[in-house]
């Protein structure tokens, strides 16, 4: 991820971050699962879609949590929208935050309520937390894209 600016109001922090290629939809729904998967399991307090940036977001985080916190199994995720942002308090970097992300960009927006954090352990602190979620994603999304890839095909040698 690259970072490229921090914006500080009185007590929230926006940190726009870009990814390192422009990224889709199924790169949104690996991203999110990464992050519940590997941080806010427990904690993954909101989960929302949006249609354009700057609109309202709709929170589906009781459906999500119907579908045990599994993004693609989620009816309401398999429909592509604008983005997606989560929000859940992180093990890891033991603060609350949310993140979004939008359709066909490589646009990342983090938002924390503790502007303090960002004072303490300054402006770039999610820099290596999110090249790892970055990278994780696109892992994922590879393996899944090659295990669609892969399933015609092995069940051809199946059946021969």
């Amino acid at each position: 991820m690259i970072f490229k600016e921090i914006k500080k109001d009185s007590t929230w922090v926006e940190v726009d971050y870009m990814a390192t290629w422009k990224y889709g939809y199924d790169f949104i729904l690996d991203a999110v699962q990464v992050l519940i998967d590997m941080d806010f399991r427990d904690n993954t307090q909101k989960a929302a879609t949006f249609f354009i940036a700057g609109a309202p977001d709709k929170d589906h985080i009781e459906e999500l949590r119907e579908s045990n916190l599994k993004v693609r199994e989620c009816p309401v995720f398999q429909k592509e929208c604008g983005g997606i942002s989560i929000a859940g308090s992180s093990s890891f970097m033991e603060v609350l935050f949310q993140i979004c992300f939008f359709n066909q960009t490589n646009v990342i927006k983090l938002f924390c309520p503790v502007k303090e954090y960002f004072e303490k352990n300054g402006d770039r602190v999610f820099d290596n937390y999110l090249n790892s979620i970055e990278i994780k994603a696109y892992c994922a999304d590879t393996e899944r894209r090659v295990r669609e890839e892969l399933k015609p095909k092995l069940k051809k040698i199946k059946t021969t």
